[in-house]
């Protein structure tokens, strides 16, 4: 097992480690629900956009979720959220020093599923119910990268002498794994039949690439008449 598989499953069994007191109480105070969130980006991760290249996050993450409601207002809640991106990428490839440059170009489209773990805990003030959340994220990105090779001089100037056809690009398939640290903050309403919960959250990558700040506004529907 590598360096950032531990480090997950140290980030994982911390979270249930912390929850096995609270779930050893009656049967009664313990129960589960099940929902759905939606959210938009907050701030627009730029890490990877540069001269040559272009980032664009999609508008929208989303995905079911699941709580383990706890004694004394814990819980433990788990997501699974997709959202997708686009990298445009352009720039000038020489394959020699004497050569003419191909000019690249390629569209990379990912998608990526967010999986975070959090131990939750509610307050009671007044008629409101805040709640603070923490705990750990691995995200799962799958993308596919189609490129184009162009030669911007003269038919055959821009390839090496021993290669016999002109390079045309292709598609190219690739995964990665992040993993690092998450937090939330939000509200709950409830009312008879679901449950709303805006949220923030901010999620901060430590284990793979890119590692960038990420906040994200979203609205948890919970259903299912409240205890």
């Amino acid at each position: 097992m590598g360096l950032q598989e531990q480090t997950g499953m140290r980030g994982l069994f911390c979270i249930l480690l912390m929850s096995l007191p609270l779930a050893g109480q009656t049967r009664a105070s313990v129960w589960l629900t099940g929902g759905v969130k939606l959210g938009a980006p907050i701030n627009d991760p730029s890490s990877r956009s540069s001269v040559f290249e272009t980032y664009t996050q999609s508008r929208w993450t989303g995905g079911p979720a699941v709580e383990l409601h706890l004694p004394y207002r814990f819980a433990v809640e788990f997501d699974a959220l997709y959202r997708t991106y686009r990298q445009h990428t352009s720039y000038p490839f020489p394959f020699g020093a004497d050569l003419n440059p191909y000019q690249v170009t390629g569209v990379r489209k990912t998608g990526a599923w967010d999986l975070p773990l959090l131990l939750k805990y509610r307050f009671r003030v007044g008629a409101l119910r805040p709640f603070v959340s923490a705990g750990y994220q691995w995200t799962r990105e799958s993308s596919r990268m189609t490129a184009f090779y162009v030669c911007t001089g003269p038919q055959g100037s821009c390839k090496p002498p021993e290669v016999p056809q002109e390079f045309r690009g292709g598609t190219f398939d690739s995964s990665a794994t992040m993993h690092g640290p998450v937090a939330g903050a939000g509200l709950e309403f409830r009312t008879r039949f679901v449950t709303i919960t805006p949220e923030f959250r901010f999620t901060r990558p430590t284990h793979g690439y890119p590692r960038e700040n990420r906040a994200t506004g979203m609205v948890g529907f919970t259903f299912g008449r409240p205890r």
